[in-house]
């Protein structure tokens, strides 16, 4: 049986925390490799999006993504707007893509690079994967929101190595 719950579980007293330290709990972390990936949607007709490691499949009936963005993330805002977002998987040749869709202002970060639309969201040329998924519901959590969408197209690339982040560096498989 599983137990649902709306609120929180029973735990420690307010103000009270049992749990790791966030240092400590930020080095655990880099020890689970994550592909780098670059989430995308647009804004009315211009493309935003930002650099994500916390994506992953939630099902394949249907195809179903979650992606988890910062609740203050400028791309969330426009991904809620738009309804509409992709994965874009960034292949090991384009990895300065990664700081550029993490650090620039969000004007700046589509600047020169390559993409198309795809129902209605931004793909980046090159990536190892693209899909396009339909935001069917957000779920706010901690400092975070989670975007569940379900995936309307993907598309692969055979030929190129995917780029991952582990141990605080980026790296990619080794064959």
């Amino acid at each position: 049986m599983t137990a649902l719950t709306d609120g929180p579980l029973t735990g420690p007293s307010p103000g009270v925390s049992d749990t790791v330290a966030t240092d400590t709990f930020r080095d655990a972390m880099t020890r689970f490799a994550a592909s780098v990936t670059v989430v995308t949607a647009y804004d009315a007709d211009r493309p935003v999006g930002c650099t994500a490691t916390a994506v992953f499949s939630l099902t394949d009936n249907p195809p179903t993504m979650v992606v988890s963005l910062a609740s203050t993330s400028g791309t969330l805002r426009h991904l809620t707007a738009a309804g509409l977002f992709a994965v874009n998987v960034l292949p090991w040749r384009l990895r300065a893509l990664a700081d550029r869709f993490a650090r620039l202002p969000s004007k700046q970060r589509f600047k020169g690079v390559e993409h198309t639309a795809r129902l209605g969201a931004p793909l980046l040329t090159g990536a190892v994967a693209g899909l396009v998924c339909r935001a069917t519901r957000f779920v706010p959590l901690a400092d975070h929101t989670l975007i569940v969408g379900e995936v309307l197209h993907a598309q692969t690339e055979e030929h190129e190595d995917p780029l991952v982040h582990y141990a605080r560096r980026q790296t990619r498989p080794e064959a």
